[in-house]
């Protein structure tokens, strides 16, 4: 539903913790999320989508998506690819009233971010992204060590964005740009 809201303009943010097989800073410690790309493929997953009960998590504008993106997804053992983000900028959240201004930004429901910023060490991440979309999407093989929990895959093959399109003019980019920085407190 994201990656939906990613490709029709509706969003810019993404709120991130990590997930469980994220890398350890040292042995013993939980795994750690850090927006270490500044540029990446948008993978839709669903795993989560598909769990009965899950769509809590969704806002209710990512929610109304839910039945319309879950009849699109490719064929098992496949992957298709749209959408190509550039992260504009990233800033860590270690209070989570921070976050309320931010209600509607990112597709996850209020439960959703309390519950994600206390888990394990208390904070988020906030990333603010610049989308495209691809002129011809990529198809993949969906292989196992893509799937799981973890923010970041490398593909089997690499591949270059191509010809692709940003989803928002750059006025309305702009725009956001300055308002979430100003919700932040960013220059």
């Amino acid at each position: 539903m994201l990656c939906a809201r990613l490709g029709a303009g509706d969003q810019s943010v993404l709120v991130r913790k990590g997930g469980l097989r994220e890398p350890r800073l040292a042995a013993g410690t939980a795994p750690a999320f850090a927006p270490g790309h500044r540029s990446f493929w948008l993978l839709p997953t669903y795993f989560h989508a598909r769990e009965p009960g899950r769509a809590v998590d969704l806002d209710p504008a990512a929610c109304a998506l839910l039945p319309a993106v879950l009849a699109a997804v490719p064929a098992a053992g496949e992957l298709r690819i749209e959408l190509f983000a550039e992260l504009e900028f990233a800033h860590h959240i270690d209070d989570l009233a921070a976050l309320d201004p931010l209600r509607g930004t990112h597709g996850l429901s209020d439960s959703c971010v309390a519950a994600r910023f206390g888990y394990r060490k208390p904070g988020l991440w906030v990333m603010f992204l610049r989308t495209y979309r691809l002129r011809q999407a990529l198809a993949l093989a969906d292989l196992a060590e893509y799937g799981g929990c973890t923010s970041w895959v490398e593909l089997a093959d690499p591949h270059t964005a191509g010809e692709a399109s940003p989803v928002l003019a750059d006025d309305v980019h702009a725009a956001r740009t300055a308002a979430l920085r100003a919700l932040l407190g960013e220059r």
